[in-house]
């Protein structure tokens, strides 16, 4: 039986690389947005760290459909 590594780079089709391309432009758009709201501070950097976090998991999931 083959496994994919956990850890192993995943190749992506042109039609995911899109899709990944438009959820990175999307997530930088809405951090523009929330620089202009809120005040630097602890929260708001944890904040930022949820919303990248956020952004590694639907890349993640973008790249590993039909595994």
């Amino acid at each position: 039986m083959s496994e994919i590594s956990r850890t192993a780079h995943v190749e992506v089709s042109s039609e995911q690389q899109e899709r990944i391309d438009m959820v990175r432009y999307r997530f930088d758009e809405l951090i523009k947005e929330l620089d202009l709201l809120v005040k630097p501070s602890r929260e708001t950097s944890l904040g930022y760290t949820k919303i990248e976090e956020s952004l590694f998991w639907f890349i993640k999931g973008i790249s590993r459909e039909g595994e």
